[in-house]
């Protein structure tokens, strides 16, 4: 099946949600783009009972891992850090571009970072690089970071259509 519809702008700033159901950082699909969207369906709709755009999932040793269709990013110390590819995570192209673009440092952390990281977004091809203004029960303001890794990405995406 094949389906097609507009693409609209997101948000500018979104929430996220953490679930209780883990990615399996060792699994057959760990990493890999597959249609079994059924696991992230589920989250989802967790997602928006609780009022966010996006579920964020731990994997198997209790790390920070990926959204249901994002790359987390967060900022510790001023320092920009994401899970490396051994959480699980998939390996997306906008990931990859922003690690690129913008001095990041791939680290495997417990989930619990993202309830004193200093800043929170989430990056991909539909999002770009979108603030998280509350995660779970915890409010945070878009910080100079995310401004500036918003801010290449949209002088980089202004540069090339094909980056």
């Amino acid at each position: 099946m094949v389906t097609s519809d507009t693409l609209e702008r997101p948000e500018p700033e979104t929430a996220v949600v953490t679930v209780p159901w883990p990615r399996n950082e060792r699994g057959a699909l760990a990493g890999l783009k597959t249609t079994s969207y059924a696991e992230n369906v589920v989250a989802l709709a967790r997602a928006h009972e609780e009022g966010a755009s996006e579920a964020v999932f731990t994997n198997l040793a209790g790390n920070l891992c990926e959204g249901t269709g994002s790359n987390v990013f967060y900022v510790v110390d001023g320092r920009l850090r994401t899970p490396s590819l051994a959480s699980g995570c998939l390996a997306g192209i906008s990931r990859a571009l922003l690690l690129e673009w913008y001095d990041g440092q791939e680290i495997d952390e417990p989930i619990e970072v993202l309830g004193t990281a200093d800043e929170i977004f989430l990056v991909s091809t539909t999002r770009d690089v979108q603030p998280v203004t509350r995660c779970d029960d915890r409010t945070l303001a878009v910080g100079p970071v995310t401004e500036q890794c918003r801010k290449v990405w949209a002088q980089r995406e202004v540069e090339s259509i094909d980056p």
